[in-house]
């Protein structure tokens, strides 16, 4: 089975998440992502570049999140678990900038 990755793109595009996609690409490029390479077997790049991109997906999820108690602070602002969800979206941010995304699936 061959990945049509034009039409993919445009699904992905059409469904809402061409933004995302942009920043999936702009993310791996800057991060020396492993399934851009040429020799990788189909299915192991499907499977790196699904964990792009579900680490993008949660990235943004985060966003939302820490915007929403941001206007909402006014009304109860839990500090312990602000600081938590700042955490991990900026221990995500590390590990797409430096690589290391991608140290956890090598060995597997």
């Amino acid at each position: 089975m061959i990945l049509d990755s034009g039409a993919l793109r445009r699904h992905l595009a059409q469904s809402g998440y061409e933004a995302l996609l942009h920043e999936v690409e702009k993310a791996a490029a800057k991060s020396g992502a492993p399934f851009l390479a040429e020799d990788l077997p189909l299915g192991e790049a499907r499977t790196l570049w699904s964990q792009a991109f579900d680490a993008l997906t949660r990235i943004a999820a985060l966003e939302r999140a820490l915007a929403m108690a941001k206007s909402e602070a006014h009304r109860a602002f839990d500090s312990s678990a602000f600081t938590q969800l700042k955490a991990e979206r900026d221990a995500l941010r590390r590990a797409i900038k430096s690589g290391s995304l991608w140290e956890d699936t090598a060995g597997a």
